[in-house]
């Protein structure tokens, strides 16, 4: 009775260790929404992290012929493809950014000479 109780425990103890392939989606989820409102580049490292873990997980699933690997690699599939949008949108806001400085730098420019051509004039009369 104490080595099948000891064998459950330790049992138990061993899975509660493990990742499953289910908690690294949804921490994929949650990495995600977090991404999409304040990206970063050291979530954008973690996200690619987490996505090799999941796919290594799908491997070990499928490799052991478990059914849900089709419904795993489902799911990373459509993981990939949200993140892949929300890497486009940051990069379009960054463009967006830059144009916007870059309209900022020349409105400035343009206001120096302008107002060095005034100030050229006033000298001149």
């Amino acid at each position: 009775m104490k080595r099948a109780l000891a064998a459950l425990l330790l049992g138990a103890v061993v899975l509660s260790g493990c990742d499953s392939p289910q908690r690294t989606i949804d921490s994929l989820r949650k990495e995600l929404m977090e991404f999409k409102a304040a990206p970063d580049d050291a979530k954008e490292a973690r996200i690619e992290a987490d996505f090799a873990k999941l796919e290594n997980q799908i491997a070990v699933v499928q490799q052991k012929g478990d059914p849900r690997a089709d419904d795993l690699r489902a799911q990373l599939a459509s993981l990939r493809g949200e993140y892949q949008t929300a890497k486009i949108a940051r990069a379009l806001q960054n463009a967006r950014s830059a144009i916007q400085g870059f309209g900022e730098a020349l409105k400035d420019t343009a206001k120096s000479v302008e107002d060095a051509l005034k100030s050229s004039q006033t000298n001149d009369d």
